[in-house]
C-alpha cells in the first residue's frame, strides 16, 4: 500500500484517538450532567451514562489501536497472514462490547425516561432514534468484520498453501 495513505491513516486514527481523550474528560462528563440537570428522570442516570461512555469510548480507542497494527502489517506487507487475525478478533470484540454498551443505554434511557413529561415533550424521541440508528450501525459494523474476518481468514489459507507448495 502507498506510504502516503498508511501515513494519512494513520493521523487520522491518531486524531481519533485523541478526539476519544477529549470526550473521556470533557464531553462525556458534560453531557451525562446536562441529562441529569435538564430531566428530573436522568438525574439518577448520570454515574452509569458516564461509565458506560467512557468504557464506550475505551473501545473505540482499543479498536483504532488495533487497526493501527493493521495498517502497519499492511505497509510491511505481511496484513494477509496470520499476525492480522487477533487484530481483526480484537476490533470485533470491541465493536461486540460497544454495542453491548450502546444497546444498555437505550435500555436504560427509555425506561427512565418513559414517564417523564417534560423529556417527552422536547427530545425522547429523538434521543430514542438517534440511539437505535447508532446500535443498527454498530451491527452492520460487526457483521462487516465478520466478513472481513472471513476474507481474511480465505487469504491466510491460501498463502499458507503456496508457500507449502513452494
Amino acid at each position: 500500500m502507498n506510504k502516503w495513505v498508511l501515513l494519512g491513516l494513520k493521523v487520522i486514527i491518531a486524531l481519533v484517538w485523541l478526539a476519544c481523550l477529549w470526550s473521556q474528560t470533557f464531553a462525556a462528563p458534560i453531557l451525562s450532567e446536562a441529562m441529569a440537570g435538564l430531566y428530573s428522570s436522568q438525574v439518577a442516570m448520570r454515574w452509569p451514562y458516564l461509565i458506560m461512555g467512557i468504557l464506550f469510548l475505551v473501545c473505540v480507542e482499543i479498536a483504532f489501536a488495533t487497526v493501527w497494527r493493521l495498517l502497519s502489517l499492511s505497509g510491511s506487507g505481511t496484513v494477509f497472514t496470520a499476525k492480522a487475525m487477533p487484530c481483526v478478533n480484537w476490533v470485533l470484540g470491541c465493536a461486540a462490547i460497544a454495542t453491548a454498551l450502546t444497546v444498555l443505554v437505550s435500555l436504560c434511557f427509555l425506561i427512565s425516561g418513559w414517564h417523564d413529561a417534560t423529556m417527552q415533550a422536547m427530545d425522547y424521541y429523538t434521543i430514542a432514534l438517534v440511539l437505535g440508528v447508532a446500535v443498527l450501525a454498530e451491527i452492520g459494523f460487526m457483521l462487516l468484520m465478520v466478513v472481513m474476518k472471513g476474507l481474511l481468514r480465505v487469504a491466510t489459507d491460501q498463502s499458507s498453501e503456496l508457500e507449502q507448495v513452494i
